[in-house]
């Protein structure tokens, strides 16, 4: 696609307004259904018709199947208001230069899509924009997971994504190509063949396949929707689908590969069979005789017992070969042990180099279970990506005063005590003086907001913590409960601003009924007069 279109875009909006429009995201359409959507993909927008602004924008997370839009987005004078769930992020966003910082300032923003989530919840009230490009015609699409690189790979070999199709690689110019010199050749049903590479006797290679620059591929084999790179050595009676394997890498005789990686310089000896899901890392050696399991990840260094038990830190693995990308996967925390301890051969092999991290068996309750899943996406399964376990960098955790660790229900940071209450305490004292000194509710906004990136608390915190301490600050200074009502009304009058900044949405109108009801509980006069709040807050 041509980014001209989108990038026009947002300079006229910028030139209109120089603060208001922070980013535009390029978006593609794609039906619900389509095969390169998938459940960390899965998104539905809520646009402004005339501008495309984005209004909201959720992601379902695991089995959600249930969106909640806020009520305001809808009562806006004249507003038309958009509802989409045909359209896929293609990861690329057109930025206004204040983005870069944004990212250094807030530490709750790890990917775009905390950055879009904390625009639209957390800073309105700066006035930040977000809007939408909206592709319908031409190919974008991104890889960040196995799954996605499989679907991207297979568009190109049945050339979606023209002119950027396998014959118009970096050393396959297309002025070659227009004049007949290509080195591949096109045969039907997408199956590519390098002028360099041999096929045995009653060898076949069927759709969706591609067979590089000096491949030697041996009788009797059959080779269907694989990619098969440059220099490697497949031997009589192989049987590959779905599958990629990468440069100078060797199988033995009467193997069988089924949807899976096997990376540069490996070596797969006779009679080895790898079920679906299975990565083979660089330069390990597998067999001979040998049975791998669904979802087997086989690596020249150890994985210890407690990674999945470990602070989380992100893992970077760039695709350094044929095709220039660069993959950001979150993980638990990987401990490549320096040991020399020998190579796993009982599960590997007598030539086998390497070591087992674990398989599936059809089940994701082993130690591994996160580890694969995040590698092949939430999907059962799919056919993989492409040269994504070239090398792996470890990321040191972010430095910051507050420790927390994942919760995985709803993926929100637990944060330790110490924290919790040294923020909720300074909440408190900023309420008190705005009362007090009578400061303008955007200006405690910004306070608060400053303290929530210090402790590095959820939006769930601060409704609660705002919510409870405007409750406490009524209760000190009523003598009188006969009076408890008036003083709470009057605080809550005063604080409305604050209040609809952070409960715009249903699940913090949630979170702030449910601290009322915890504080109602364990206070005398909030029980008595919680129906009368609860009415004030609603009218």
């Amino acid at each position: 696609m041509q980014l001209a279109t989108s990038l026009k875009e947002h300079r006229a909006r910028r030139e209109k307004d120089k603060n208001a429009p922070l980013m535009t995201l390029v978006l593609r359409t794609s039906s619900p259904t389509h095969r390169s959507r998938t459940a960390e993909d899965d998104i539905v927008l809520a646009l402004d018709q005339s501008t495309n602004r984005v209004l909201h924008y959720h992601r379902f997370l695991k089995t959600q199947s249930k969106v909640n839009f806020p009520l305001s987005i809808f009562q806006g004078p004249g507003s038309r208001v958009e509802l989409r769930y045909d359209l896929i992020d293609t990861g690329i966003s057109v930025c206004s230069p204040q983005v870069p910082q944004l990212f250094t300032d807030n530490f709750d923003y790890q990917t775009q899509y905390d950055l879009v989530k904390g625009v639209l919840i957390n800073e309105e009230f700066l006035g930040n924009q977000i809007h939408a490009h909206i592709e319908k015609s031409r190919y974008c699409s991104r890889v960040y997971n196995f799954h996605s690189y499989d679907v991207v790979s297979h568009d190109i070999l049945s050339r979606w994504s023209h002119p950027f199709v396998p014959e118009n690689t970096i050393d396959e110019p297309i002025e070659n190509c227009k004049s007949g010199d290509c080195d591949y050749s096109l045969l039907r049903h997408n199956v590519y063949l390098h002028n360099t590479c041999t096929l045995g006797q009653n060898s076949v290679v069927l759709d969706c396949s591609l067979i590089g620059r000096g491949t030697r591929i041996g009788k009797r084999c059959k080779i269907s929707n694989s990619v098969v790179g440059n220099n490697c050595h497949i031997h009589d009676d192989c049987i590959i689908d779905g599958s990629y394997i990468w440069d100078n890498s060797t199988i033995g005789s009467n193997c069988k590969i089924s949807k899976s990686f096997i990376c540069d310089g490996v070596q797969v000896h006779d009679g080895v069979i790898v079920h679906q899901g299975s990565v083979l890392c660089d330069m390990v050696h597998v067999g001979p005789k040998v049975d791998l399991d669904s979802g087997s990840v086989v690596h020249l260094s150890t994985l210890s017992n407690d990674d999945f038990d470990s602070d989380e830190l992100q893992v970077v693995v760039p695709l350094a070969k044929l095709t220039e990308y660069s993959v950001n996967l979150t993980f638990r925390m990987l401990h490549f042990d320096a040991c020399t301890r020998p190579y796993d051969i009982g599960e590997l092999g007598d030539e086998g180099r390497g070591y087992l991290w674990g398989g599936h068996e059809g089940s994701e309750s082993g130690s591994d279970a996160p580890l694969v899943m995040q590698m092949w996406g939430k999907t059962k399964f799919p056919q993989p990506d492409w040269k994504l376990w070239c090398s792996i960098i470890i990321l040191p955790p972010p430095m910051s005063q507050s420790v927390f660790v994942s919760n995985e229900e709803n993926n929100d940071p637990i944060i330790l005590d110490d924290d919790l209450s040294t923020f909720q305490k300074e909440v408190k004292e900023s309420l008190c003086g705005g009362i007090e000194e009578n400061i303008q509710c955007d200006n405690l906004v910004l306070e608060i907001n400053s303290s929530k990136y210090a402790y590095n608390m959820s939006v769930k915190d601060v409704v609660q913590t705002v919510t409870r301490s405007l409750l406490e600050i009524a209760t000190d200074r009523t003598s009188n409960n006969a009076h408890y009502f008036s003083t709470v009304k009057k605080i809550l009058a005063h604080y409305i601003p604050l209040l609809l900044n952070y409960n715009k949405h249903g699940s913090s109108q949630l979170d702030c009924i449910y601290t009322l009801e915890e504080f109602a509980l364990n206070s005398e006069p909030t029980l008595n007069c919680l129906v009368k709040i609860l009415m004030y807050l609603y009218e």
